[in-house]
């Protein structure tokens, strides 16, 4: 298969690394790797470099587009509602905003901003900004140099998730889900609200409290604190991370429209990877946001002197790749013309050559209808009999030498005979056995003839032959 563009997002996850890989293609993204790195801060660095190698490389998997995902505690949230005035110079009010957030320059923070779609328009103009500390940040990006890993865009995993989600759904961002990432020990939900994420908070799991009670008390909070309309609904709360489906197996009955994120996402992908979507989802979420141009939040918390800033040359080969595909294109469309043009013009030429073997065939045929229906007109003269005489030739030798006919007649095979005879009675069993006439029948009574003083008869038959 042709693969257009390849992303790998790695979530840091407690003490995992999950890594998954989407490609993209004509028909859409394809899930086609996972892998769960378990305990990659305890292990040895060279051995965990040679074991995140080899999986590339059986893979097959580039590192210029990687996505490295946060943990939720080391990334700060923090919605602002700033007066729309301040739009055209957003960037430095920002900046003030962040720096009043620095106590010391030890404590600097990386951060990145998106403005939201929601909020009151005309009055207020809402922004999700999200900081990290400076040695935190630093900390990761040179735990992946040591793996070989540089991440070309660095977020927090629930934001990834909300882009994957968002993208992925047709007409979600008009409506309101939430979304509960599940993990061991606790769980992260995110509102979504107006395709923006307007509300996230990590809780963890107290003992063995029901997480039917944990989930309803923070959806209830995070309810209170957007602030819904009175007429806005909650759509659905969406579920991922590896503690989802045994959690959704229990409290699905108990929260309506409960669901798992898997039932939602229309990646082609092997039927393995189908097993393990929940446990990916955050990480598949980071990949998507190195695939996808059009994110509903592009919030990179890595700094522009870590970014890998191309020059215009780099584009060349791109070009010059896509410029080879066009002529390869254009060159299979106008072979297929070509192809056609030739089979067309042979094909004409066979049927021209054909014409006059055709014409012969067709005058043969017309002679051959007209002789045929010549035969059959012959056959009805030649098989067309007169049994008249030969009727009339058995009468004489059936009617006793008292009896002679008056009357006969033949029309369309029915037989009427009518004479004189000195014994009538004795007529219509003779005439029974004749093998010219069937159904004989006598026709009205008999009488004397007062002139020749015999009986008169008329007999109805059929002409047998």
């Amino acid at each position: 298969m042709i693969y257009l563009k390849n992303s790998v997002g790695i979530e840091i996850r407690r003490d995992d690394l999950l890594i998954s890989c989407l490609r993209s293609n004509f028909a859409g993204g394809v899930f086609t790797s996972f892998v769960r790195v378990p305990g990659y801060l305890q292990r040895d660095r060279a051995e965990l470099r040679g074991e995140i190698d080899r999986f590339f490389k059986r893979e097959r998997l580039g590192r210029e587009n990687i996505v490295l995902g946060l943990p939720r505690q080391d990334v700060i949230f923090r919605q602002l509602d700033l007066p729309k005035e301040v739009a055209d110079n957003l960037k430095q009010v920002i900046l003030y905003q962040v720096q009043s957030f620095e106590p010391t320059e030890e404590d600097k923070l990386y951060y990145d901003f998106v403005s939201l779609g929601n909020g009151h328009a005309g009055k207020k103009l809402p922004v999700l900004l999200l900081m990290i500390r400076k040695s935190i940040l630093e900390s990761h990006l040179e735990i992946m140099k040591q793996l070989g890993l540089r991440p070309a865009f660095v977020t927090a995993g629930s934001v990834a998730l909300a882009n994957m989600f968002l993208g992925t759904q047709h007409g979600g961002r008009d409506k309101t889900f939430l979304l509960a990432d599940l993990k061991p020990g606790g769980f992260e939900l995110v509102m979504l609200r107006g395709g923006a994420l307007v509300y996230a908070h990590e809780a963890a799991r107290q003992g063995e409290t029901p997480w039917k009670q944990i989930l309803l008390h923070e959806m209830e909070s995070a309810v209170g604190k957007v602030r819904l309309d009175p007429e806005e609904n909650i759509e659905g709360i969406v579920m991922a991370g590896e503690e989802s489906a045994r959690v959704w197996q229990d409290v699905r009955e108990d929260i309506p429209g409960c669901e798992l994120i898997g039932g939602r996402l229309r990646f082609e992908m092997p039927p393995g990877n189908r097993t393990v979507l929940q446990e990916a989802a955050t990480s598949l979420g980071l990949a998507y946001v190195g695939i996808t141009h059009r994110l509903p939040m592009k919030l990179n918390l890595l700094p522009s002197e870590y970014r890998v800033h191309q020059k215009r040359w780099a584009y060349i080969p791109t070009i010059v790749l896509g410029l080879c595909i066009l002529a390869l294109l254009a060159g299979l469309g106008l072979h297929q013309l070509f192809q056609q043009r030739i089979l067309s013009r042979r094909l004409e030429q066979e049927i021209q050559s054909l014409k006059g073997p055709v014409a012969r065939i067709q005058s043969l045929r017309s002679r051959a209808d007209s002789l045929e229906k010549q035969i059959l007109f012959m056959e009805g003269l030649l098989n067309r009999r007169d049994y008249n005489l030969e009727i009339l030739q058995e009468l004489t030798t059936l009617l006793p030498a008292d009896s002679f006919l008056k009357f006969y007649r033949n029309q369309d095979g029915s037989l009427t005979i009518q004479g004189n005879s000195g014994s009538p009675p004795d007529l219509l069993p003779k005439l029974e056995k004749s093998p010219y006439l069937k159904e004989v029948t006598q026709s009205g009574a008999i009488f004397r003839d007062i002139q020749t003083g015999k009986d008169t008869f008329t007999f109805l038959a059929k002409c047998e032959k």
